[in-house]
């Protein structure tokens, strides 16, 4: 499918052959006509993937011609392994010995061999493209446009009437009278299931009915028992590999019993479904607990019975229309009605799937507002593949088609990844430079070239970022989109189970392959049977050492090997081998060493050493890989680092550069001489450990940190000792002046300073101009902050633990804002923090989230977040101080814990949520008209605030958790009654979640837990007949006290139970005890020491397993 984007790398090829002077021993023109074939093959090409969404021969014909190019590139490989044989450094036994004095002769007559034999192939597949009829340089062009915005635009998902859908779903999701345990969300792929289920999990409603929301992804390949254990995960349990259906439901039962929660399954398929598996899973559910499933499988439907069945609503074709004008920036404003004909055409062949509007529709971005240009892409061939049978797939090879050259590789190599499995934007780049992806271009480095090629897959809509997270740097695939990929890169590219034939097709031309079985013995053994891999992943598989010998020797081609999280535990030094390795990941295992061989991988790119806990030194060769462009070593401790770094001119990526005491490398081989950072000047990413250890400002000016242009990622650490209550004044001081004369390049956009002690901030900080996001954490000598405010680019800034820093001053200025961008601002552990002020109009009007937690002092929050103009949410946790939360007229949640003081929540006009975590004090909340969801949480509470009485008309949803003696005077004849009577929903649960009782206004229902009857019948209600005349008058209905559906298969311990047992009995026991000791102290007094031990040793034996029988039969 790629074919295309393949044929530059391997002109490169031959162009390198021929000046490398392989020309003079083999046959110059045997090269050129090889050249001249390769451009006569690329101009058929191209017209072949334009017709390989419908016609199998030119998929076929694509696939011979990729099999020639990669046998080129072997070659190739082949022939520079070999010259680079005879440079090497180490002399080995096998060298002297073994290696044929006339090396050069055979490898050029190798490569001889290979250029003619490509050339007859290159005859044979220009010759089938003859007779296939393919055109040279007459394919369809749609990219007219020449460059692409890029600009990731969110997604606006409210199309439709997706609202309407979200509350019907949550008012059957909350109706504890339904007789449907099972809600399912059906429809094609792309219609917007997802979206809807997720707006669903994240409404307040939802939340402030369930006290456990658990969201599963539903991967295709996931078997009944695969299904269980996600869940449990997903729950917060650890299935520790349990294969076993009957443990898997005994620890999901014992998560979740008596919890009222929702369960939901996104993306599940009939096979997940047998034998009645949901009767047997779901055993624990009871009352008013749901399942929520999205699928497009309809035989869910009648295995789930019974079900409610929520079939999703068709777009309106105006609905459609305006995605479409959204996603192709189009404004009918300005070019008037013209395409609205054409745009409805477009539409019909979209099937009115949402999707597929999308994608189509930043086709349409690429193209001139024009109806010839639209025409054609309605005509375009992509519209008539229909091998996956799917809707969608017209939509996406459309898209795909669009795709420049160089990114439809990238694209294709993406199907390598399992599904569902989150692609991280470095992790991909970094593959899709060491797969020669990338081209080096004058003006930009590969890596900032990899995140613009990610940034417009995304733009594309051929990736989304994770679901419920707006952060693009984590995306995932959606399901369509890589079925479709894989159907073209089946032959090449392969995830899953490694089998000797995979859907009757041969794996022997597999090139990359990631695999995930159980079976590590089988997965080398089959690997190796591959020799031409190029891609070689097994992140979290179970693989160890055995093997690896003959993994590193069989395949020589390998370009990408990642062993991250698996079980090995060294690295032989037949790693050698692998000299066209140029990405090699090792984080996360258990290896101790490197071997010194790794000198020999002078490809290698990119080296990955995170969190290799045993792992405490490096050998000298690293220092020789001249190619190496990022060595991340985050979170591995290093005692003795070898390696000089000053040769690394590539570097672009260094986390984890410890530094030493001195300039002299021998006389502290613990770190990295600071001078070292002079010559790389590449860096774009890098961590420094250990900071204090520079005593000299000027061995801070030779790092030469300000003339690094490309530095866009700098974390700054010291080490300090936790216990240590002051720091000395003169260390403080000479922190600050080598900070001072480290100073950051202006194009720096996040900082991260960690343990930084001195007193004052260093001078540079108030002055980068372009950061965007600062975290400085742990600085707890600080006392005293800059003037934050002048950073005008920044968006998102942390401030944790801070234990000396008693106010923060905003320097007002008439001349800019202050903060103009902020977006996040996070306060964290400011134990003595008592006030931010300074601020003026027109200050952070950005701002949409703001956290505080464990500022005890603090009796405000900062002044200015009551300027911004889009505030949304507002966290506040552990503010023992404040007493009065005023004036955020914009505001629509606000979360509050332990804030001891709190009294007032005033003029909050656009507040909708409100959640409050043991606040007992909270007494007056007012000027909130719009609040429509309140929770509250208070183990201390005795009576219902009174506030809430003026609210309760307007409010849809009301929980409350705290002792049955709060929540018995909220029953109907109850003293608090008529503060809740008004409120359409309420929940009331005791303190560990378990439902006490569900009141819906609408239909009249009160529902009282039955085993809160069976530890003791309220006070209130005491006989039947008083319930029920009291309900009678109340609500017009009966109290129903039901038991939950189902006992779970394992005995569950009530922890609360437990507790008051242990209340009962362990004075007694401990009374108990230590009369019978002393007692028998005095009558052992002529016994020996080893006696009277064994004697009492024996009595609190007895009397502790009594105490534990007592427990047992309470």
């Amino acid at each position: 499918m790629f074919a295309t984007a393949m044929l530059p790398a391997a002109t490169r090829s031959i162009e390198g052959l021929l000046a490398g002077g392989a020309g003079a021993h083999v046959a110059a023109d045997e090269l050129q006509r090889l050249r001249r074939k390769l451009d006569d093959v690329a101009s058929l090409a191209a017209d072949a993937e334009a017709r390989e969404g419908s016609d199998a021969s030119a998929r076929a014909w694509l696939r011979a011609l990729r099999e020639v190019l990669y046998e080129l590139g072997d070659a190739d490989a082949d022939f520079r392994r070999a010259a680079a044989q005879p440079q090497e450094g180490r002399k080995s036994f096998r060298h002297w010995f073994m290696l044929p004095p006339n090396v050069n002769v055979i490898r050029y007559k190798t490569l001889r061999t290979s250029i003619t034999s490509l050339n007859m192939k290159l005859d044979g597949i220009l010759n089938k493209g003859s007779k296939l009829g393919l055109l040279s340089d007459t394919h369809e062009t749609l990219n007219e446009i020449s460059e692409f915005s890029g600009q990731v635009v969110p997604d606006d998902d409210t199309v439709g009437d997706i609202d309407s859908e979200k509350n019907k779903l949550i008012d059957r999701l909350t109706d504890r009278q339904s007789a449907n345990g099972v809600v399912a969300i059906l429809g094609a792929s792309g219609m917007g299931k997802t979206t809807l289920a997720w707006k669903i999990h994240d409404d307040h409603r939802t939340r402030n009915a369930f006290s456990m929301i658990v969201w599963v992804n539903v991967f295709s390949d996931s078997d009944d028992i695969g299904l269980l254990s996600a869940i449990v995960t997903a729950a917060g349990g650890n299935p520790r590999g349990e294969k076993d259906r009957m443990k898997l439901e005994a620890i999901l039962a014992a998560m979740l019993i008596g919890k009222r929660f929702l369960l939901v399954l996104d993306g599940l398929c009939g096979h997940h479904i047998f034998e009645h598996s949901l009767d047997a899973h779901w055993h624990v559910f009871g009352h008013g607990n749901r399942i929520l499933i999205t699928t497009q499988d309809e035989s869910v439907v009648t295995k789930v019975k019974p079900a409610y069945i929520h079939q999703v609503k068709e777009l309106t074709f105006q609905d459609c229309w305006s995605l479409l004008c959204r996603s192709a920036h189009h404004d009918e404003s300005l070019h008037g009605n013209n395409l609205r004909n054409i745009g409805i055409m477009i539409i019909q062949k979209c099937n009115k799937i949402p999707m597929a509007i999308k994608i189509v529709g930043v086709v349409l971005r690429t193209k001139e507002q024009t109806k010839v240009a639209w025409q054609r892409v309605y005509e375009s061939k992509g519209w008539s593949f229909r091998d996956l049978l799917d809707p969608l797939t017209g939509a996406i090879y459309l898209g795909y088609h669009d795709l420049p050259a160089r990114l439809k590789q990238c694209l294709i190599y993406l199907s390598l990844f399992p599904e569902g499995f989150v692609i991280r934007q470095q992790f991909v780049g970094q593959l899709w430079v060491s797969e020669g992806f990338i081209e080096e271009q004058d003006s930009c480095n590969v890596e900032k070239t990899a995140d613009e090629y990610y940034r417009e897959l995304v733009s594309r809509k051929l990736m989304q970022p994770e679901i419920g997270n707006h952060d693009i740097t984590r995306c995932t695939m959606h399901k369509q989109i890589r079925s479709f990929l894989q159907f073209f890169s089946k032959d090449e590219i392969f995830s899953g189970d490694l089998k000797p034939s995979i859907n009757g097709t041969s794996i022997e031309g597999l090139r990359h392959v990631w695999l995930r079985s159980n079976d590590p013995a089988t997965n080398l053994e089959e690997i190796v049977a591959l020799s031409s891999l190029k891609t070689v992943i097994l992140y979290k598989n179970p693989v160890g050492n055995h093997g690896l010998d003959k993994l590193f020797q069989g395949v020589k081609y390998l370009q990408v090997l990642d062993l991250g999280d698996t079980e090995i535990k060294y690295i032989p030094s037949t790693l050698e081998f692998l000299v066209h390795l140029r990405l090699l990941n090792l984080s996360l295992t258990r290896i101790t060493e490197l071997p010194e061989s790794i000198e020999c991988l002078r490809n290698l790119q990119f080296l990955g050493l995170r969190y290799c806990n045993w792992l405490h030194t490096l050998p000298k060769g690293i220092g020789k890989l001249q190619n190496l462009r990022s060595l991340d070593l985050r979170g591995t401790s290093l005692h003795q680092v070898l390696p000089t770094l000053e040769n690394l001119k590539l570097l672009s990526t260094l986390h984890g550069f410890i530094v030493n005491c001195t300039p002299n490398r021998e006389e502290d081989p613990s770190g990295w001489p600071l001078e070292d950072l002079n010559s790389l000047n590449a860096l774009r990413s890098l961590q420094i450990l250990k900071m204090e250890r520079v005593s000299d400002g000027l061995r801070m000016q030779k790092a030469m940190l300000e003339n690094k242009s490309h530095l866009k990622e700098l974390e700054l650490c010291c080490t300090t000792d936790d216990r240590q209550a002051e720091v000395r004044e003169e260390d403080a001081r000479t922190l600050k002046e080598t900070f001072d004369h480290f100073s950051p390049p202006k194009c720096l956009n996040s900082l991260k300073m960690v343990s930084y002690y001195a007193k004052l901030c260093p001078d540079w900080l108030p002055h980068l101009s372009n950061l965007q996001r600062l975290v400085i954490t742990d600085c707890k000598f600080c006392e005293h902050l800059p003037d934050l405010g002048q950073l005008a680019q920044l968006k998102f800034l942390t401030i944790a633990s801070f234990s000396k820093l008693l106010t923060i001053e905003q320097e007002p200025t008439s001349a800019k804002q202050s903060f103009p961008k902020l977006e996040q601002l996070y306060l964290k552990d400011m134990q003595i923090l008592e006030s931010w002020t300074g601020f003026e109009s027109g200050d952070m009007p950005s701002l949409v989230k703001f956290r505080l937690e464990s500022c005890p002092k603090l009796r405000c929050p900062p002044s200015g977040i009551k300027y911004s103009k889009v505030l949304t949410s507002m966290h506040i946790y552990h503010a023992d101080s404040l007493e009065a939360i005023e004036d955020l007229t914009v505001l629509k949640e606000l979360v509050l814990q332990a804030c001891d003081e709190l009294m007032k929540i005033s003029n909050l006009l656009l507040l909708e949520a409100l959640i409050v975590m043991g606040c007992s004090r909270l007494e007056d909340v007012n000027g909130v008209h719009y609040l429509r969801h309140v929770r509250i949480e208070d183990r201390e509470l005795r009576r219902s605030p009174e506030w809430l009485r003026s609210h309760a008309s307007v409010l849809q949803t009301f929980t409350i958790v705290g002792t049955k003696e709060l929540l018995e005077r909220l029953l109907p004849n109850g003293e608090d009654w008529g503060i809740i009577r008004d409120i359409n929903k309420v929940f009331a649960n005791l303190p560990d979640e378990s439902p006490f009782f569900t009141y819906t206004k609408d239909t009249a229902d009160f529902h009282v837990d039955q085993r809160i009857m069976e530890h003791g019948r309220p006070p209130v209600a005491i006989a039947d007949e008083i319930v029920q005349a009291d309900l009678t008058t109340a609500l017009g209905n009966s109290v129903e006290m039901t038991s939950r559906i189902g006992v779970p298969r394992v005995p569950v311990i009530r922890i609360s139970t437990f507790k008051r047992v242990i209340r009962r009995y362990l004075v007694l026991y401990l009374v108990m005890v230590l009369i019978v000791m002393q007692v028998l102290s005095y009558w052992l007094q002529n016994k020996t020491t080893r006696e009277i031990w064994l004697i009492q040793t024996l009595f609190i034996f007895f009397a502790t397993v009594l105490l534990l029988f007592l427990v047992f039969l309470d």
